[in-house]
C-alpha cells in the first residue's frame, strides 16, 4: 500500500497526520484512467524525462460515495441518495521493478505494510484501511533480493 502524508505527526506544531492516496478531480470529458495517469504524473513523476515511467493502471477495485456534505464515504450508494456529492475510486497501479518518485516538499511518501493498514481505520481512514481486503483476491508475488 502507499499513502501520502500531509500535516504534522505530533512534532512541534502538532496536528494529526492525514493520509491520502494520490489522485484528484477529473477534467471535463476526461476518462478515469487517463485522469489518474495525469494526476500520478503531476504528483509523483520526476521532472527529468529519463526518470519517468508509464503508470500501468489496472482494475478498479473499489468505489466510495459521499452522499452529501458530511465527511464520511461509504462503499455503496445509500438507498436514499440518487446522485452522490462525490465518488472516489481505487485502482490497482502496477509499478515497474525500479522507478523514481518526485514528492512535493509539503508531503511525505510512505510505504506502509499491508498488516499496518489492516483494521487500522482510525489512523488511515476507511478507504486506505480497506486496501488489504480489496487486493486479497490478487496473488502478490513478493520477492526478497538476497
Amino acid at each position: 500500500g502507499m499513502a501520502g502524508r500531509r500535516g504534522g505527526g505530533g512534532g512541534a506544531g502538532g496536528g494529526v497526520a492525514t493520509f491520502k492516496l494520490p489522485g484528484g478531480r477529473l477534467r471535463h470529458g476526461e476518462g478515469e484512467v487517463e485522469g489518474l495517469q495525469r494526476k500520478l504524473n503531476n504528483k509523483l513523476s520526476p521532472a527529468v524525462g529519463s526518470l519517468r515511467h508509464e503508470w500501468e493502471c489496472g482494475d478498479c477495485v473499489a468505489q466510495w460515495c459521499r452522499p452529501g456534505f458530511e465527511p464520511n464515504y461509504y462503499p455503496y450508494l445509500p438507498a436514499h441518495v440518487t446522485k452522490p456529492k462525490e465518488t472516489r475510486k481505487v485502482y490497482v497501479v502496477q509499478l515497474p521493478e525500479k522507478c523514481f518518485f518526485a514528492v512535493p516538499k509539503n508531503l511525505k511518501l510512505l510505504a506502509v505494510p499491508l498488516f499496518e493498514l489492516y483494521t487500522n481505520e482510525a489512523r488511515y481512514g476507511a478507504i486506505i484501511a480497506s486496501i488489504p481486503f480489496l487486493i486479497s483476491r490478487y496473488h502478490l508475488n513478493l520477492e526478497s533480493k538476497s
